[in-house]
């Protein structure tokens, strides 16, 4: 039996840049109490880009909790209450400085739902322009454009091992038939 759990109190234990931890005390199974810490996040968006000759635009950069620099397609944090397709559209700019046109989402999934609430949501779309990146201060990305069938091997051999990314790369490899 399913049993949904109310939050009694809650409390903030740490609020950053990126994310907060809130601590909530919840009803549980058969009235009992439980404590429950979340990891709040305004959400985020992943960009399949496809280019006129149908490469996918992706970006390698290091990052930290993978101590790795690792396949990515562009990404980024929704600002709080901002639409998620003028998220897409604003990440792809500033890490690529491709704009693109009809983006359709693709996939909308929880990263790691046990302590998350990160809803990420992903979109494909179709590359129009090329201008100059305007990445923040603090990153460093490398650009690439690479074909579907590729991109799928790279997956199967275990050389892109971001979930979004991967979930990106099915989802648009399935939509095209590849």
């Amino acid at each position: 039996m399913t049993v949904e759990e109310k939050t009694i109190e809650s409390e903030i234990l740490f609020e950053g840049p990126v994310f907060k931890v809130r601590r909530h005390l919840v009803t549980a199974k058969e009235g009992r109490t439980a404590r429950r810490d979340i990891v709040e996040h305004s959400g985020g968006v992943g960009i399949c880009a496809l280019t006129p000759d149908d490469k996918l635009v992706m970006i390698r950069q290091y990052r930290k909790a993978a101590e790795c620099v690792v396949w990515e397609i562009p990404a980024g944090k929704a600002e709080n209450g901002e639409d998620p397709v003028t998220t897409a559209k604003r990440e792809l700019k500033e890490e690529t400085g491709y704009e693109a046109v009809d983006f359709k989402r693709i996939a909308r999934f929880y990263g790691t739902i046990g302590y998350n609430n990160e809803v990420i949501e992903i979109f494909r779309a179709e590359t129009t322009i090329k201008g100059d990146t305007d990445f923040d201060e603090n990153e460093a990305i490398d650009l690439f454009e690479i074909d579907l069938p590729t991109l799928l091997h790279m997956v199967d051999r275990g050389e892109i091992v971001d979930a979004k990314t991967i979930i990106g790369i099915l989802m648009t490899a399935r939509e095209l038939g590849v």
